[in-house]
């Protein structure tokens, strides 16, 4: 690894002090954070986040970007097993990454639909990719055209779709530097291991990080525990009348069921 001169940057820690001081650096190096509907010029960064595990880490990160005048773009997982885009909750904390001055667009997950080493022709892609992005858009603002693929399949790197722009084209991803924390790579390759070029990409996933470090397997079960803990309260508040701690029993739902 090339000589990291600020030691604060040094060791990477998943943690939100740690990606300030980052975004700090890139800065001062004297990038500007672009969208990606933006035309790309030299010193250009284009920050994206695919909202894996929670929404609510998300909008932990945006506020840290706001608060150093950083525009990034977060994609969110419609088909996400964790999180639902509809609901109360998660709708306000979309609009609140957008109230920050970020973007919004689809993460794209392609297993949802065939198999990895399946693909499906570009009509079909494009459709089901519409599909998502208007439900993305019945309760963001304004999503943004771009979208960004969910643990990609070898064959959406590096190549175009008609009438689709995603984050692994060769516009976004060959021709420029790209740099990722997936499975939290960056404790091995650091992402200022070598200096940067004129246009970057810089990917981070939200869930990834916390007010503490934690290794990627312990993000994983955090993100599973706290899903888990939502849907059993928002279950208990839709069907529990009398509490958390009120259960009928197989005769009395049998007598009051309506369905």
């Amino acid at each position: 690894m090339g000589e990291i001169a600020d030691q604060s940057l040094r060791d990477v820690e998943y943690t939100h002090r740690w990606y300030r001081v980052f975004l700090e650096r890139l800065q001062s190096d004297g990038y500007r954070f672009r969208s990606f509907d933006d035309r790309l010029t030299d010193g250009d960064l284009v920050a994206r986040h695919d909202v894996d595990l929670s929404v609510g880490a998300a909008v932990e990160m945006a506020h840290i970007e706001a608060d150093l005048g950083v525009q990034s773009t977060y994609f969110l997982l419609v088909s996400s097993p964790l999180y639902n885009v509809f609901e109360r909750e998660t709708r306000e904390q979309i609009a609140e990454l957008e109230a920050l001055g970020h973007d919004v667009g689809v993460h794209f997950s392609t297993h949802t639909y065939w198999p990895a080493d399946e693909q499906p022709s570009d009509s079909d892609l494009l459709r089901a990719v519409r599909r998502e992005q208007a439900a993305l858009a019945a309760v963001a603002n304004a999503p943004i055209e771009t979208i960004s693929f969910h643990i990609p399949p070898a064959w959406v790197l590096d190549r175009e779709f008609p009438g689709l722009q995603h984050t692994y084209e060769p516009q976004f991803f060959s021709e420029i530097d790209y740099v990722a924390d997936s499975s939290q790579r960056w404790r091995d390759q650091h992402p200022l291991a070598d200096e940067l070029g004129a246009h970057v990409q810089l990917l981070t996933h939200p869930g990834l990080w916390g007010e503490t470090d934690a290794p990627f397997a312990a993000r994983i079960e955090q993100a599973i525990a706290a899903a888990c803990r939502d849907i059993g309260d928002l279950t208990r508040r839709e069907f529990c009348v009398e509490g958390p701690v009120a259960v009928a029993t197989t005769a009395e739902v049998s007598e009051e069921s309506d369905v």
